[in-house]
């Protein structure tokens, strides 16, 4: 995974991005902020749903109270999001950027597939419990991937514990716990990691050129 130039480059670009324009980052380091950004709201929507889905399994006046938490949550976190990343993340252009996105849409594609066929799979084997948990495995993949192909290091350990989490609660958890606990940790870690991303965003908002002019309001 270190061989790979792309996610180097995005790597050796990052502690200069604050002072550089996004027109001028090369195209990895470009499609790391556009996946902090794009894949952020993905990473909250999904958080909603999983943390939905477990308040639902708890039910009760606990369950409401974790629904208008999540809502609260998600909620905020997009209402930031759009207001500390506006501008931060335009789509690159250019024979390298393109090939890194067809990747990364490949990728994302493959997930959702295996999100779907995963859930039919453990259904018919008589598990239905392990519908939840098998979703969150497919996100771990894509997060890797996602950290090799545009330099995101925070996604590498988030991608691991997606894939080893699921499988140790499923040995370990029956039924009720098994979803309560699966909907909670998977939507809390996506969740802080989106809202992570989106603030990594908001500290590259374009800032004032070297010379440019004050307004005259604050010249005074």
């Amino acid at each position: 995974m270190t061989a790979n130039p792309e996610a180097a480059g995005a790597t050796a670009v990052q502690p200069a991005a604050i002072t550089t324009e996004p027109a001028d980052l090369i195209p990895a380091a470009a499609w790391s902020r556009r996946v902090r950004r794009i894949g952020g709201f993905i990473q909250t929507a999904f958080a909603a749903l999983w943390l939905l889905r477990a308040s639902l399994a708890i039910g009760g006046r606990v369950g409401d109270a974790l629904i208008a938490a999540s809502a609260a949550a998600t909620i905020g976190a997009w209402t930031y999001a759009l207001w500390a990343t506006v501008g931060t993340a335009p789509r690159p252009t250019g024979p390298q950027a393109r090939r890194i996105e067809r990747s990364v849409t490949a990728a994302t594609v493959i997930e959702l597939a295996a999100a779907l066929v995963l859930p039919v799979v453990v259904t018919a084997a008589d598990h239905p419990d392990w519908v939840l948990p098998s979703i969150v495995i497919t996100i771990g993949p894509l997060l890797l991937w996602l950290d090799h192909a545009v330099g995101i290091p925070r996604l590498r350990p988030v991608g691991w514990a997606m894939i080893a989490g699921p499988v140790i609660l499923v040995a370990t958890m029956p039924g009720q716990a098994l979803a309560v606990t699966t909907g909670i940790a998977a939507g809390v870690l996506l969740l802080g990691t989106a809202v992570a991303g989106f603030r990594d965003l908001a500290g590259l908002r374009p800032a004032r050129r070297p010379g440019q002019a004050r307004s005259p309001a604050k010249a005074r």
